[in-house]
């Protein structure tokens, strides 16, 4: 007897020591929303180890009820991807996060509001080149902060490359974006493209490992409401797979005819432009058939600065009409373009004699500009039926410097 109850003993404490030993899975990276399609989303968390994961959902009011993921060795920690199907289009949700049955960030309100249906107005955030280092006078958290502090919480955002600086590494996202934006991203569900930063180092190991985007994740299409938008991988201003992805392009603009109020391009590198960059002629590539195909809206980051076009056609010519008209286009022909790449960065204010605002006076391109502004900056825009209406946002007071509305029949 004696004998067995040493055995026993030593036993109940070997169990004890092991599950003293077991690991509790600390979070790396708060929570993150990805591809809100339809009736699904997607969230996203990194912790320091894991096996398996889950998040609970709930419309308000009502039951919880859980969806399993998948937890991945990544880079830096271990991913933890959950996806959310068959939603109520439209309604406030309310969700938690758990690795290895641990709940993590049990004292935070974490939601998010589901894909609107195609009679809902909706609207988006959207600005490039958002993660300059801080201590290297970049932005990103004053971006951020003003994201929360819109009026009318955005439904998604749309980031227009330049993700991470200087490299696009992977390691970078955990010190120079996710800390200032976790209170956005995790109630926002965000859109990334890839800029020529985020192409320094192989983006197949770094950004989309980091992201969960529709499609291939280099050029992917996406429907919200009555809105359709397509993201392209303007890599370092000569495309990736240029002409792959043109030919998927004219596929996808084919396909949206007819079905949608408004067809919006986002992606990092300028066509023409009176800012200091080049005019890249690839994206200029493009022009007639954002004109064949009626794109509304086409927004690039690139120029650390705000530049909006007049209306152009497919020849990258402002349209007579529309030069010197209010900020009102009704009935519009061609498309509008916009540089929107001060998020996080900007160069050459003040005094500094590489001065890079926009020059629209000493521009190769007469008239080309309507409005332009050199100050950090992000874009909000709505979506009401046939109407679109957009805000260009001072990042340091908020306040609204530039808006243009389009008004369809």
């Amino acid at each position: 007897m004696t004998q067995l109850r040493i055995i026993l003993i030593v036993l109940v404490l070997g169990s004890h020591l092991c599950s003293a030993q077991q690991t509790i899975p600390q979070l790396l990276r708060t929570p993150y929303l990805q591809t809100a399609l339809s009736d699904s989303v997607s969230i996203l968390w990194k912790t320091t180890s894991g096996t398996h994961c889950k998040a609970m959902v709930r419309a308000e009011n009502t039951t919880w009820r859980t969806a399993q993921g998948v937890v991945v060795k990544a880079k830096y920690g271990y991913m933890n991807t959950v996806t959310i199907r068959g939603l109520q289009r439209g309604v406030r949700y309310q969700y938690r996060i758990f690795t290895d049955e641990e709940e993590l960030l049990k004292k935070d309100t974490l939601d998010f509001i589901s894909s609107v249906d195609a009679k809902r107005p909706f609207n988006f955030f959207t600005a490039g080149d958002i993660g300059e280092p801080v201590g290297e006078g970049g932005k990103p958290d004053k971006m951020a902060v003003g994201i929360t502090k819109l009026k009318d919480r955005p439904h998604f955002g749309l980031l227009l490359g330049d993700i991470v600086y200087p490299n696009g590494e992977s390691e970078g996202y955990d010190k120079h974006l996710f800390p200032y934006f976790k209170d956005v991203f995790m109630k926002i569900p965000t859109f990334a493209v890839l800029g020529n930063h985020d192409w320094v180092v192989n983006p197949e190991e770094n950004f989309l490992k980091e992201w969960k985007l529709p499609g291939n994740g280099h050029y992917y299409s996406f429907d919200y409401s009555n809105a359709h938008f397509i993201g392209l991988d303007s890599k370092n201003g000569d495309f990736h797979e240029f002409e792959k992805q043109k030919a998927w392009l004219i596929n996808d603009l084919q396909n949206a005819q007819g079905k949608y109020d408004w067809i919006i391009v986002f992606l990092h590198h300028n066509g023409i432009s009176c800012t200091y960059k080049e005019d890249y002629k690839k994206v200029i590539e493009l022009y007639p058939l954002f004109e064949q195909y009626k794109v509304d809206v086409v927004l690039n980051g690139h120029a650390h600065t705000y530049e909006r076009l007049n209306p152009i056609n497919g020849k990258g010519e402002p349209i007579q009409k529309f030069i010197g008209t209010p900020n009102v286009y009704r009935q519009p022909e061609g498309f509008i373009s916009i540089t929107a790449g001060s998020g996080g960065k900007l160069r050459g204010f003040g005094t500094d004699p590489t001065y890079y605002a926009p020059d629209p006076e000493r521009c190769s391109h007469p008239k080309l500009v309507a409005f332009s502004k050199h100050l950090w900056a992000f874009m909000q825009i709505h979506v009401d039926g046939k109407q679109l209406w957009a805000e260009a946002i001072d990042t340091k007071d908020g306040s609204v410097f530039d808006y243009f509305r389009i008004v369809k029949k």
